[in-house]
C-alpha cells in the first residue's frame, strides 16, 4: 500500500506590517511562477517510456490470474548498451489491496517477477530469459513485445478475495538499475539515460 504524509508548518503571525518587495524582484517571482506553470505536469520521454496497454485479474480455476501488456522502449544508451553485451533486467510488480472506507487498504499480496534482457553477438539475436523460460528474437521489437507480455500469472489463490468486497490491483513495469554495474550505477543516477519506469496503473475488481 502506496501512502503520502502531509506536512504543514504554523503560520507565523508576527509581521504587523506587509513586506515591502521591490518590484525588480516581483517581476522575478512573477516570471519564475509562469515558467513553471508552463511546464508539463508529467514530461515523460517517449523512448523511455513503460505504459499499460492492458491489464485484467480473471479468476481461473484456484487462483486469480494476471494478463497484461506494457509497450516497453529504449533509448539510444539503453539500446547501445544491449548490443555491447550488458543485460537489462525488467520487473513487474503487483498489488492487490482490500479497500475499506474506514482506513487505509488492507494489503491482500504484492507479486514481482523478472525478465532478463541481452544481446548475442554471435547469434545477432535478442535474448529474453523469463519465468515462462528462454526464447531468441531476430529484432529488438520482437524481444520488447515479448517482454512486455503477461499471461496467466497466477497471482493469488481463489480464497483470497471475498465475494462483496472491492480490491485495487496496481500494477507497473521498471528497468531494475541495481542489477547495472557500479560504473553504470553510477552514470543513471547522474545521466537520467537509464531511467524506464512506469507509472503505476490501477483498476478495481469485485468478485
Amino acid at each position: 500500500m502506496r501512502t503520502m504524509t502531509v506536512f504543514s508548518m504554523p503560520f507565523y503571525s508576527g509581521f504587523k506590517k506587509p513586506l515591502n518587495i521591490c518590484l525588480p524582484f516581483k517581476a522575478y517571482l512573477f516570471s519564475l511562477a509562469f515558467m513553471f506553470a508552463a511546464m508539463p505536469a508529467h514530461a515523460a520521454k517517449e523512448d523511455e517510456a513503460v505504459t499499460v496497454l492492458f491489464a485484467d485479474l480473471k479468476l481461473n480455476d484456484d487462483s486469480w490470474t494476471l494478463n497484461a501488456a506494457f509497450n516497453v522502449r529504449l533509448n539510444r544508451t539503453q539500446e547501445e548498451a544491449l548490443k555491447k553485451g550488458i543485460s537489462l533486467y525488467f520487473v513487474t510488480e503487483v498489488e492487490l489491496d482490500r479497500k475499506r472506507d474506514w482506513w487505509f487498504n488492507e494489503d491482500v499480496t504484492i507479486a514481482s517477477r523478472i525478465g532478463r534482457l541481452n544481446y548475442n553477438p554471435l547469434t545477432r539475436r535478442y535474448q529474453l530469459e523469463s519465468v515462462d523460460g528462454y526464447k531468441a528474437y531476430d529484432t529488438l521489437f520482437e524481444a520488447l513485445a515479448e517482454l512486455g507480455r503477461i499471461e496467466s500469472w497466477a497471482i493469488v489463490p481463489k480464497k483470497s478475495l471475498k465475494q462483496g468486497n472491492h480490491y485495487l490491483a496496481s500494477i507497473r513495469m521498471r528497468l531494475d538499475r541495481g542489477q547495472l554495474s557500479k560504473p553504470l550505477q553510477i552514470n543513471a543516477l547522474a545521466s537520467g539515460k537509464w531511467e524506464v519506469e512506469g507509472e503505476w496503473h490501477e483498476w478495481e475488481i469485485t468478485p
